[in-house]
């Protein structure tokens, strides 16, 4: 049970039965108070009829959604601490749900450790307010209390005075400013934080009329990109005391935000230029131009190779979607011989024509790994059938397993081309190839290295690669017990 959600009241808000559920499951056995709402309507009621720690909200509900219900705890001045979660999570998404007042986001789906988390830290930051408004009001008391909460968290907290000092923060607020421990507090806003941005925004909160929810913006700091948001604190007349931020890193979203585009920009130029081809191939065919039997053949050849490289990039992308989706898998020991027996009848009519041989060196009967038996398989195929690939005729792929330690090791030894040591350590990226002559013919996607590290990562696994050129190469997939 988690001590941090003893006691606090949450509201779940999602159209759906399932997740309203299942949210209501997992944190009642944290030992929270929990209610539910199918609708945002419904869910305004609850907020507006009872005081709750934190409401996580679908953005898309009946009547009105997530987005628009932000609003309304806004508009109400709702002393609740809005999560929202969503299946379609985008960066411009994340960021307008923060500057209409949402604490945090959770992308469906998610397993029970991650909605805990984000509960916590909602939670945490409620009660962190609520202890800084109090605090504000006495800053002569014992500070002792709201030390160690402000501590421990893990986003960066500052609370600033009426006068523009800075009379606290925690040391991830002093990390991301680059303020030194042993600078003592209260110190000015305009010494102790470098960010334009930052400084505006504090002080807009302290000029700002009335109550408000908060304000948010983007800011910078050194290399990192954090979402700041300032919470106005007043007396009980409505007069400004001051204001508490928090700064929560977000350079990794906005990373993964970077690369998802230039994802899909490599992915659509790995479809353009094989569709152009077959293309081109086929309005040759289809208008009617005499073509010799032996040239026909190998136009259609051409076009079969090219569908299977793009039905390949299909099937990987798949995988790789797959790979992230750990509460899909079915972990279960696997025996290794038979594994690898499945994987050496698969690939015997693929190597025979290459003249390629498949040999097999395994430790004595009885070694197993805990694993889900496709992810097991896929990985042992893409590395046998890469081995076949880009072997040399008359070669052969060895396939070694052994325990060593509290690990699995199992190896794909080839006799092939081999790979030059300055581009091992890009082995693994998404549409990495080696571009030389000798391989430029063969067929590939250069996403099944990708795969397996990131399906090796879920089970703690790793991925070792020695390779000498002209010799040949060996791939190793190294399993926890």
């Amino acid at each position: 049970m988690s001590d941090s959600l003893l006691g606090a009241t949450i509201l779940v808000a999602d159209d759906e039965p399932g997740i309203r559920g299942g949210c209501r499951r997992v944190l009642e056995s944290c030992g929270a108070r929990v209610e539910a709402a199918a609708s945002g309507v419904e869910a305004l009621d609850h907020l507006l009829s009872a005081d709750f720690d934190i409401a996580i909200v679908d953005l898309i509900m009946p009547t009105f959604g997530g987005m628009e219900l932000l609003g309304r705890i806004a508009e109400a001045e709702l002393p609740v601490v809005p999560v929202v979660i969503t299946a379609h999570v985008s960066i411009d998404t994340v960021v307008e749900a923060m500057k209409q007042g949402a604490f945090d986001y959770l992308a469906k789906p998610f397993v029970p450790a991650e909605l805990i988390v984000r509960a916590e830290r909602a939670v945490a930051w409620r009660r962190l307010r609520q202890e800084a408004q109090e605090r504000l009001l006495q800053l002569d008391a014992d500070k002792s209390q709201l030390h160690t909460i402000v501590t421990s968290l893990a986003d960066g907290v500052l609370v600033v005075n009426r006068d523009q000092e800075v009379v606290l923060s925690n040391p991830a607020a002093r990390a991301a400013l680059g303020l030194e421990e042993g600078q003592g507090e209260p110190r000015p806003v305009a010494q102790a934080i470098a960010c334009d941005r930052l400084r505006e925004l504090i002080a807009e909160a302290a000029q700002t009329p009335g109550q408000v929810a908060s304000l948010s913006a983007e800011v910078a700091c050194g290399e990192r990109i954090y979402m700041a948001r300032v919470v106005p604190i007043l007396t009980s007349l409505g007069q400004p005391l001051g204001s508490a931020t928090v700064l929560r890193d977000v350079t990794e979203l906005m990373s993964l935000e970077r690369a998802k585009a230039q994802f899909m920009s490599m992915v659509t130029h790995e479809l353009k230029s094989p569709l152009a081809a077959v293309q081109g191939y086929l309005k040759v065919i289809l208008s009617g131009q005499e073509i010799a039997p032996g040239k026909q053949q190998e136009v259609l050849t051409r076009c079969c190779e090219r569908v299977e490289g793009m039905g390949q990039l299909v099937r990987d992308l798949l995988d790789l979607s797959r790979a992230d989706a750990v509460p899909l898998r079915r972990v279960e020991p696997l025996p290794v011989a038979e594994i690898v027996a499945e994987v050496i009848d698969q690939n015997r009519y693929f190597a025979k024509p290459l003249g390629v041989a498949l040999r097999t060196d395994l430790a004595p009967e009885g070694l197993t790994v805990s694993a889900d038996r496709d992810d097991l398989l896929r990985m042992v195929d893409n590395l046998v059938s890469n081995a076949i690939k880009y072997n040399r005729p008359g070669g052969h792929v060895t396939l070694t397993a052994r325990a060593t330690g509290d690990a699995v090791r199992l190896s794909v030894a080839d006799t092939g081309l081999g790979i030059p040591q300055e581009v091992l350590p890009r082995l693994g990226e998404e549409f990495f190839r080696i571009n030389d002559p000798e391989r430029r013919g063969i067929v590939g996607t250069g996403l099944g290295l990708a795969l397996i590290k990131r399906t090796l990562a879920t089970y703690h696994g790793r991925l070792e690669v020695e390779s000498t050129v002209g010799e040949g190469s060996t791939f190793t997939l190294v399993l926890p017990l």
